[in-house]
């Protein structure tokens, strides 16, 4: 079992005591519901509450001292503790806003003398909701990928290059809560798009080596005529330097670190370059694209979006990232409305400055709760066209 070193202990702090703040109207709410049920006081029933809460909190101090270091997990653990955990912990996540509007508002009703009715009767529905939800997003919602299909005018692109097809994934997250079935799914549906070209947009692992063989596995079954080209992101350094390296070497993808290379179609020809992880300072985009002629049409990977200005400035014509996930919680309303709005302006969709395009994904994995709500796995079929 990993030590609590402090960095350890500083980030289980922090986790846990979010948790815990978006918890305790649930904590109440239960302690509410067995008072009703057996007739016991508010103390008795408050403490049976809280102990189970605590006790549903000691498998996620369980998987955070793991998930440090990610050694491989036994299937039947994250599927049969972390993730119905997970789905527990999200429901409260998602309804503790009403709930805290809700419970303080029924106190302050208290104060002045207007009857309330009791919490189980009002907070009941909107947790049986968000379970709902989260437990859809926790299962269907995060395995099924939904093909995106975007045309992009590209400035300058060779006529033979039009109607190029790339499939971008992006933020695969291999580890215990993709299972071998589940990336084996993904990577027929990219096959079945008969694409030119794929583009990995990084964190293909989540964190450490244990998984590194799905990363191969993962990357070994997406097929194009062009073959497949990856950059790295912040999780592919996470306690590893160079194994998710390793894991695409063997798959036979070209890893583009600050590099780039080209497709050729007849005498024409359509760059490809590549950026390194931004949040470990390994990105310089002059040096990708030191060697691309100026002028000429280049694709650019760069996991986070936060490069795009600094790409932008070069003259590319199109750049795909990921990082965001789109928050991985959002309103289907429009690929805008996410919670990876806080992070980054670029958290999801087609985004234009002149004659630059950048695309960022909403990435195919998960990271932190395997949850997505709103912002399904996305698989995105970019059509290039002359512009």
């Amino acid at each position: 079992m990993p030590a609590f070193n402090p960095w350890r202990r500083w980030f289980l702090a922090r986790v846990l005591g979010s948790i815990g703040l978006m918890q305790l109207p649930a904590v109440g709410l239960l302690a509410a519901a067995l008072r009703e049920l057996t007739g016991l006081g508010l103390l008795p029933c408050a403490a049976v509450s809280l102990a189970l809460h605590l006790a549903g909190a000691s498998v996620l101090v369980h998987r955070l001292r793991w998930w440090i270091d990610d050694v491989r997990a036994p299937w039947w653990r994250p599927w049969l503790l972390e993730i119905p955990y997970s789905v527990y912990a999200t429901a409260c996540f998602l309804a503790a806003p009403l709930a805290w509007v809700a419970l303080l508002g029924g106190g302050v009703a208290s104060l002045t003398g207007h009857p309330v009715a009791p919490a189980t009767r009002w907070l009941g529905p909107l947790y049986a909701v968000a379970g709902a939800l989260t437990l859809w997003g926790s299962t269907v919602g995060r395995a099924w990928a939904r093909v995106n299909r975007v045309e992009v005018p590209v400035v300058g692109l060779p006529e033979a290059f039009d109607g190029y097809r790339i499939a971008h994934v992006s933020d695969v997250h291999c580890g215990p809560y993709v299972p071998g079935w589940m990336f084996e799914g993904w990577a027929r549906a990219v096959r079945s798009l008969r694409p030119d070209l794929v583009a990995l947009t990084g964190d293909l692992i989540t964190v450490g080596e244990g998984y590194l063989e799905d990363v191969t596995a993962f990357a070994r079954g997406l097929v194009a005529r062009d073959g497949v080209v990856a950059c790295m992101g912040n999780h592919d350094y996470f306690q590893t330097d160079e194994g998710v390296v390793r894991a695409l070497d063997l798959a036979g993808v070209t890893l583009l670190r600050n590099g780039a290379t080209r497709v050729s179609r007849g005498d024409a020809t359509l760059h490809l370059a590549g950026v390194d992880d931004r949040w470990s300072r390994r990105d310089d985009v002059e040096l990708a694209l030191r060697g691309v002629p100026e002028g000429e049409p280049v694709v650019m990977l760069a996991h986070d979006p936060a490069c795009w200005p600094d790409i932008v400035r070069r003259g590319v014509a199109l750049t795909l990232s990921g990082h965001t996930h789109g928050g991985q919680f959002g309103l289907p309303l429009g690929p805008r409305l996410n919670l990876g709005r806080i992070a980054s302006r670029f958290s999801a969709g087609l985004f234009r400055d002149g004659a630059s395009a950048l695309f960022v994904s909403r990435g195919i994995g998960t990271t932190g709760v395997p949850t997505r709500v709103g912002m399904a796995p996305e698989i995105a079929l970019l059509v290039l066209r002359r512009a």
